[in-house]
């Protein structure tokens, strides 16, 4: 299993945190809907548990509510996938698996372990930040919203792109990012270039503080 990184959750939150246990659970409906049971109830912080390659955790959740996720272990494809809760912030402590945040409407997704190929598939909205390393075409057919990569990325990064904003360090690219690009923006995290896209991650930085640093300090 890979290794967790980060530090425990913002303080300020209720010490009485509900927690998922996934390999108790382990249907991907059953845990969402727990999930969803507990975001109803009005819990700030939940945790999930034990992932040990589980799909579709999070997925396609719709809802105003105003808290933190945090999963625990390793995550299967597509957490995330077709999320849009505008005041929900998942983080992953830990790996994910192909797909992450595929379809995302609205949102924060963040990975602080490494994740597989395709992250961002046609994301329309919200945010996604991954720390270490990303797969092969992260950010394929984009059409809206935030990505961020940390680390290095594999090939294709952007492929058909056509919305939205890909935020890396260009080095750490693969080969052929941006192929078939018809739209959006792949942005050098070097350039601090006041505007839009600077003000985004300004204030991405200053939510993310208590697991992501500011990396271009």
């Amino acid at each position: 299993m890979a290794a967790e990184i980060g530090p425990e959750p913002a303080q300020g939150l209720s010490a009485d945190v509900p927690v998922i246990l996934i390999p108790e659970v382990r249907d991907y409906q059953r845990i969402n809907s727990e999930l969803v049971a507990r975001l109803d109830e009005g819990h700030r912080l939940i945790r999930l548990a034990g992932a040990d390659g589980h799909r579709l955790l999070v997925s396609r959740l719709v809802g105003n509510w105003n808290a933190v996720i945090e999963i625990g272990g390793r995550v299967g494809p597509e957490i995330a996938f077709g999320l849009d809760a505008p005041g929900l912030t998942v983080v992953c402590r830990g790996s994910t698996a192909d797909g992450a945040g595929s379809g995302l409407k609205n949102g924060r997704l963040v990975i602080l372990g490494d994740t597989g190929n395709a992250v961002g598939h046609a994301q329309c909205g919200g945010e996604i930040v991954v720390v270490k390393d990303a797969g092969h075409r992260a950010g394929l057919n984009q059409a809206g919203g935030t990505l961020v990569l940390l680390g290095n990325a594999g090939r294709l990064v952007g492929e058909r792109q056509s919305g939205g904003s890909i935020h890396a360090w260009l080095e750490k690219l693969g080969p052929h990012a941006g192929h078939a690009h018809r739209g959006g923006e792949l942005i050098s995290l070097s350039d601090r270039t006041p505007g839009k896209h600077q003000d985004r991650l300004n204030a991405l930085w200053v939510a993310l503080r208590p697991w992501v640093p500011d990396p271009t300090l």
